[in-house]
């Protein structure tokens, strides 16, 4: 499984085969269980996550309503982002969704691994870089589409979440109510047939 990790950091950077066996020797796997809350909301966080296999949500409760806000899947860092403003405090949740495999990182390990071998530093400036532009891209098609071209960007370009997430839960990502995306369904499967 770490594979997955090494061919992850490889698309950013090709790795000598020394630093990929820091990787297999140096990093641990995680298997976190279907249910497990990664990050509570006011809770401060102390961990960085990379996704190998499984799904985590994030969501907040608004007037005790959870509303999902990101879907994690393999493949995908969990970077908890908190602002100075609220003292580092989390606004929301990270729950496993399934069994999942992480790789689980402090600031403090990561800083020490960043010293000892600087050339992932450039790599984790790409990760960075990347994770904030994918968090603007999908800030914005929120913004300026609709929930049905938001259910229908899900369907075409994240299939498996709507088999992996519960409808309740999609429905709350799209900004829709369970029976909003019902008829949002049936639309969509009739302009598809």
């Amino acid at each position: 499984m770490i594979e997955k990790l090494i061919a992850y950091f490889s698309k950013f950077q090709p790795l000598a085969e020394e630093e990929k066996n820091i990787l297999r020797e140096g990093t641990e796997i995680s298997i976190v269980k279907s249910g497990v809350i990664l990050l509570k909301e006011g809770g401060i966080p102390k961990d960085n996550y990379f996704l190998i296999r499984g799904c985590v949500r994030q969501y907040y409760l608004k007037d005790g309503e959870e509303n999902t806000s990101n879907f994690f899947t393999e493949e995908e860092w969990i970077l908890p982002f908190t602002s100075v403003e609220n003292n580092g405090i989390s606004k929301y949740f990270l729950e496993c969704m399934e069994d999942s495999y992480l790789v689980i990182a402090n600031d403090e390990q990561g800083n020490d691994f960043l010293e000892k071998f600087p050339r992932f530093q450039k790599i984790s400036q790409l990760i960075l870089e990347k994770e904030i532009v994918r968090q603007q891209n999908e800030l914005a098609k929120y913004i300026n589409q609709t929930p049905e071209q938001r259910y229908f960007d899900l369907k075409k370009n994240r299939p498996d979440l709507l088999s992996r997430a519960p409808q309740y839960q999609i429905a709350s990502y799209i900004g829709v109510k369970p029976e909003s995306l019902s008829r949002i369904r049936k639309r969509i499967m009739k302009y598809l047939d």
